[in-house]
């Protein structure tokens, strides 16, 4: 820890160590990932990690530590670049939720989500990289700020992130830089939020300008943050994710305010509509301290409250989080409106913009916000009858010298105070005001620091938002064609892409000059490397005036080493399009490949002219330079280039190829380890622009401590291009060693090395395996199911493929019986391949094969250790299979892990219940029956499950009136179908039997005269 007189003048940057307990993941599950079951809909190549310990170990983490007189900032680049503690050195505490200990729980898209923290989510909700190394870098500035840099390339699209942390030594605020940047040929799909969690208690305040807001499903709009859940459309209860109960009856009338975490019964997710203001914040009013965070609502579009609620329900999940029973809650914000919101980023497109973290303290709450201070202005009843006290507070977070604050309405100054402000002097005051003078005015608070600068200008408009029109019950007909065509572009946003692909085919059938159909269709066949068909719709495109397409034409044409053709496509491309610049890439690309250095510098140097953010042409340039011999200017241009964005694989390369003594190297070899997938996408860059062999040396650096085989297939096709006949069958030997393991090729490169390879080697049923993956992940299903099927002779004692024939026998052939001898072969291979127990279950049950289900019961009570989602389904057979006492057994002494707002473990404890207390009605145990179904109403902590915030147990009650009907204990059995009849179930629902049946009953025992 830097001493406080050194960092004065300039922050700290240095690498630390912190120890936590951390619950480890066992492994990366083995199956690929054609479909997710966490919430989003396609994650391949990524793998699953689904199997977490149980019991925690301790793990030392390296830290990344800003830190300046005002706050000490940490973050772990080994967990996904997580900000793990922001600390407030002026009020000695912690700025977000600070986590004590690393508690995977399946929550993520890959599964393991930990809480806690700062988290920066890209392209897709929780990350990949979520528990994963990113790459890292620290700096220090001429300024005697500091930064620390991370991010990574992640592999569904292809893009690159880095966040970029600035402390600078006069500020007690954190400036956040985000970078996305697409360095390849084809856009990629995104979004992009940043999550920041704190401690949730009664106290705890939510400070965002909105007017209007709307769930995550949609639901429809509220206002905020004071909203009434019977007045929105669609779905009442606007707070809560979908499939989740809706919040009780009785609180659906009354106005809700949920600015206050005390009032969040019910799990929150509430995205912020228009968002018009370039702040929100938060207020822990426990400790008189907060937090706002700042930046440019055209950067930052979208603002989200979430919060687990103050239900049981809530609580318990938090528990599959932390082992202290710490509470949190999340201010969100991101690029886009919602977490349902997808853009697809450009080819050689970069987005960039700045936000910053501000702590505040001693404010007694927030208003406002600017980059330089948070505000307060509070009214509040006065002494007298007529006096209303108006509070003013400000916190700096920099030295503003003498300012001035000034608080006024249309036509008179409230208050006007010259005072000396720092951050460790924030300023409050109280006034009393006539409140018919204050009346309905806006209030305006405007601050000015020592050089009359303005720091904050805000006016707090008291007046109502415009009243929501009414939507029309039937829409204009439009096109038939540009609906689909539409629906298809929202099946893109959606990643459902197979959905996606038959509304562009429909579109073209009814409207076959469709052109933006043509080019859409063309990127999906594209990605999937059906070159030809993705041609077809491309030239179409371009006969129907879509001039971009020239550029993919290129893009095929490059592949297909038809570099006359491909130039002629990228000199098509019209010269105000935004692909312009890449085209002219693409032409530099030809002209390194033919090593004509002169041309291809002119040409990168063009490109470099078209983009405001020019990394993709810099690098390039940078390139070409080094080839034609110009060192100097090399190194100048890659040098500007790692100033602005450090972590650039290929530019640290380059560097350090021509600086060999320097540390580009180190640096490189130790960002390139975080992830070993880098070095194929290292590779593949520079086959994509044409030189073939640093493609090699990159992959012979590699090979020398990495055996996997789509080096080898890769390095060999880049062999027969160089004309390195004799490396070729080494190559690929080294291939065909390799284990079929994890080998999930996603770049089209891989595709052609996989295809060239069969060619060569026809044999090859692992090349038919690996091949048959990327097309089944890229919706050629048929062409996948027959790459699979031709490896099957080669590979029948490999599980996994069994697997996959048996998920497409399922899935695409809906052949139940098929699958079922597919995945039953696959399990007689590997019986610690857990999922094959999972869609086991799931066939015989559809079936109704009751033996086989026994068998699968016995089998997985051999083995010796569970996955989580297996130990739950043994007890879901014992029960569906009639032996609910074993299943209560384990139920009652074994601990179970959370699954996020899930109820259905609960309910299976509930049945398993009712079930024995109806054997024991059978067998005359009445007061046996009678202490089940009181059990039955429980939560016992170790199933993982809390009370939800509306209770659906009408069916128990019921049958627990039953038994002390039977026993003549009226009074109680009354006392149970009331609380029967008093549940909710609509008309066609599961329970409302129980509820009409207590009703009933209800009304036979009132004509008897007995009554509550």
């Amino acid at each position: 820890m830097a001493s406080i007189d050194n960092l004065i003048e300039k922050v700290a940057a240095y690498e630390s160590t912190v120890k936590l307990l951390t619950y480890p993941i066992k492994g990366e599950n083995r199956n690929p990932v054609f479909r997710s079951q966490y919430g989003v809909a396609h994650i391949y190549p990524y793998t699953l990690l689904d199997d977490i310990a149980s019991a925690p170990v301790e793990r030392t983490y390296r830290a990344l530590i800003l830190e300046n007189r005002y706050l000490r900032v940490t973050v772990i680049p080994d967990l996904g670049g997580r900000v793990y503690s922001v600390y407030d050195k002026i009020s000695h505490r912690e700025v977000f939720y600070r986590n004590s200990v690393v508690k995977f729980s399946p929550l993520a898209i890959r599964g393991a989500f930990f809480s806690g923290g700062v988290e920066f989510s890209f392209p897709v909700a929780h990350a990949p990289t979520t528990a994963d190394p990113v790459n890292w870098d620290l700096r220090q500035h001429e300024d005697g700020s500091a930064s620390i840099a991370f991010g990574g390339l992640e592999h569904i699209s292809g893009l690159r992130w880095m966040i970029t942390l600035t402390l600078f030594p006069e500020r007690c605020a954190l400036a956040q830089d985000v970078r996305l940047f697409n360095p390849g040929s084809l856009p990629g799909r995104y979004h992009y939020w940043t999550n920041a969690s704190l401690e949730a208690n009664d106290q705890t305040e939510f400070i965002y300008p909105l007017r209007r807001v709307r769930s995550y499903e949609f639901a429809g709009t509220a206002s905020w943050p004071v909203a009434r859940l019977d007045l929105i459309k669609q779905q009442p209860g606007l707070p809560g994710m979908e499939g989740v109960p809706m919040w009780p009856a009785e609180r659906m009338l009354e106005p809700i305010n949920f600015r206050w975490q005390r009032n969040m019964l019910a799990q929150v997710s509430i995205f912020g509509r228009e968002v018009n203001w370039d702040f929100f914040g938060a207020w822990q009013h426990s400790a008189n301290h907060g937090y706002a965070h700042f930046a440019s609502h055209r950067d930052v579009a979208g603002m989200k409250l979430w919060s687990w609620g103050n239900a049981g329900v809530g609580v318990v999940n938090q528990s599959a989080l932390t082992d202290d029973g710490s509470l949190y809650a999340e201010t969100q914000c991101g690029a886009m409106e919602t977490q349902l919101d997808f853009d697809f980023l450009q080819p050689g497109k970069v987005r960039t913009w700045r936000e910053w973290w501000l702590v505040l303290r001693d404010l007694g709450g927030l208003t406002c916000a600017s980059a330089d201070m948070g505000a307060r202005l509070y009214l509040s009843e006065g002494g007298q009858t007529g006096v209303v006290n108006l509070t003013v507070g400000v916190c700096p977070v920099r030295d503003l010298g003498e300012s001035r604050v000034e608080v006024s309405i249309p036509g008179r100054e409230l208050v006007k105070e010259h005072l000396i402000l720092t951050p460790e002097r924030p300023w409050l005051r109280s006034y009393p005001l006539i409140a018919r003078e204050l009346a309905d005015h806006p209030i305006r608070i405007r601050v000015t620091d020592g050089s009359g600068q303005v720091v904050m200008d805000y006016t707090l408009d008291r007046q109502p938002s415009p009243v929501q029109a009414a939507q029309p019950e039937s829409q204009p007909q439009s096109d038939a064609a540009q609906e689909l065509y539409l629906l298809g572009l929202k099946h893109e946003n959606f990643d459902n892409r197979e959905q996606a692909l038959h509304a562009y085919r429909q579109t073209l059938e009814l409207s076959p000059q469709h052109a933006e159909a043509h080019f859409r269709l063309g990127l999906m066949l594209l990605r999937a490397a059906d070159f030809e068909a993705a041609r077809d719709h491309f030239s179409k495109s371009v006969e129907c005036g879509m001039l971009d397409a020239n550029y993919y034409l290129g893009q095929i044409a490059w592949i297909e080493e038809d570099l006359n053709r491909a130039s002629q496509y990228y000199l098509a491309v019209a010269g105000d399009s935004h692909l312009s610049g890449a085209a002219l890439l693409g032409l530099g690309a030809i002209a390194l490949r033919t090593k004509d250095w002169p041309k291809a510098i002119d040409w990168c140097q063009q490109a470099r002219l078209k983009e405001e953010h020019p990394a993709t042409a810099s690098l390039l340039l940078g390139i070409a330079l080094r080839c034609a011999g110009r060192t100097e200017d090399a190194e100048r241009e890659l040098e500007r280039l790692l100033e602005a964005d450090p972590l650039n694989h290929p530019a640290l390369r380059e560097m350090a190829l021509l600086r060999p003594e320097g540390v580009y190297r180190l640096k490189l070899n130790r960002l390139l380890a975080d992830d070993r997938q880098y070095y194929l996408d290292l590779a593949c860059y520079y086959l994509s622009v044409g030189l073939s062999e640093d493609a090699l040396s990159v992959l012979e650096e590699a090979a020398e401590g990495w055996h996997y085989p789509m080096l080898g297939y890769l390095a060999a096709y880049i062999c027969e291009r160089l004309g390195r006949a004799q490396a070729i069958k080494t190559w690929l030997d080294k291939a065909a060693e390799g284990s079929a393991d994890y080998v999930f090729p996603s770049r089209l490169a891989e595709v052609l090395a996989l295809q060239w390879a069969l060619k060569q080697a026809p044999q090859d049923d692992k090349a038919r395996y690996y091949l048959g993956n990327f097309y089944y992940a890229h919706e050629r299903f048929d062409d996948g199911v027959r790459m699979w099927q031709e490896a099957l002779p080669g590979l029948n004692n490999y599980d996994i493929i069994y697997r996959n024939l048996g998920l497409a026998a399922w899935q695409r052939e809906s052949n139940p019986s098929k699958a079922i001898e597919l995945f039953e072969r696959a399990l007689s291979l590997n019986p610690q391949n857990y999922d094959l127990y999972l869609h086991l279950d799931d066939l015989y049950k559809s079936l109704g094969l009751g033996k086989k289900r026994h068998e699968l019961l016995e089998r997985i009570n051999s083995l010796a250790e569970l996955r989580e989602d297996v130990r739950k389904r043994r007890i879901l057979l014992m029960v569906e299979l009639g032996r609910s006492e074993e299943a209560l057994q384990i139920m009652q002494t074994e601990k179970f892990v959370p699954l996020e707002m899930d109820q259905s473990f609960h309910n299976l404890y509930v049945r398993a219940l009712m079930m024995r207390a109806g054997s024991r009605l059978e067998s005359g145990d009445i007061e046996g029956a009678i202490g089940d179904y009181h059990k039955a109403l429980e939560f016992p902590e170790n199933l993982g499950v809390g009370e939800p915030t509306t209770l659906s147990q009408a069916h128990i009650y019921y049958q627990l009136g039953l038994a002390y009907e039977q026993l003549g204990r009226f009074r109680e059995a009354i006392g149970a179908w009331r609380k029967a009849a008093s549940e909710h179930h609509p008309l066609g629902s599961e329970l409302f039997p129980y509820v009409q049946m207590a009703l009933d009953k209800l009304s036979r025992y009132s004509e008897l005269g007995f009554e509550d």
